[in-house]
């Protein structure tokens, strides 16, 4: 059975969700803003996470991009709950663009919520072996010692968290924003000029090839 965080900001429909399931044998935890389940979300480790999209402060679409920043979090399957209409599919499609493995609209059914937790924990397990070698065009980074190749030519070897940098951009298929670096890397209430400072290092660490970390509109991006 799967510890599940419910994240709503209805108290009835919790109460209503977390009977439903428990009766199933689940373990339910519950948050009520996005804030809350950001708190607390990396270190109740839940199975899978049930989130509406409207909360105060924090909204359902900010937890789902955070909860990816985090190498904590970005594997827990996450099943979207909302009482929007979406007839034409087109709000499913986003949300599962942004990584959201299922939707749910409201008026839960319970028995379909619960066959939808039972498919996710088969096919989306929450946490996936970290490869021992990363690769991106003609770079690779060894995640065992932190080493960095490019074209089979040793170029670095990086501390924890330039690496930790060095991977979300690796791993990412275009520019990365900043503020999902920060939070990825370095948590909530890094300050941008960390962020400033770890890309500059990264560059001089690259040495000739620096010109592979692009700065962006929005961010950064590291080009293969």
């Amino acid at each position: 059975m799967a510890k599940i965080l419910c994240i709503e900001d209805d108290p009835e429909l919790q109460k209503a969700v977390g009977d439903a399931l428990s009766a199933r044998g689940h373990r339910v935890h519950h948050a009520f803003s996005g804030q809350e389940a950001l708190a607390t979300i990396a270190d109740l480790d839940p199975d899978i996470v049930l989130l509406d999209l409207i909360l105060p402060g924090v909204s359902g679409v900010e937890v789902i991009e955070r909860m990816h920043a985090d190498p904590r979090t970005r594997f827990v399957p996450v099943i979207v709950v909302t009482g929007y209409n979406d007839p034409e599919r087109l709000l499913s499609k986003s949300v599962k663009a942004l990584g959201a493995v299922a939707f749910v609209q409201k008026p839960i059914d319970t028995e379909e919520l619960s066959a939808l937790i039972d498919v996710a924990m088969q096919t989306h397990p929450k946490r996936k072996p970290t490869p021992a070698e990363i690769r991106k065009g003609a770079m690779r980074a060894d995640t065992r010692f932190r080493t960095v190749w490019i074209d089979d030519k040793l170029r670095a070897t990086l501390p924890p968290k330039r690496f930790a940098l060095l991977q979300m951009l690796m791993e990412a298929e275009g520019p990365v924003r900043r503020e999902l670096l920060l939070r990825g890397v370095w948590g909530e209430d890094a300050a941008e000029h960390v962020l400033v400072k770890a890309v500059q290092r990264l560059r001089e660490d690259l040495g000739a090839e620096a010109r592979r970390l692009q700065t962006t509109e929005s961010g950064y991006e590291l080009v293969g």
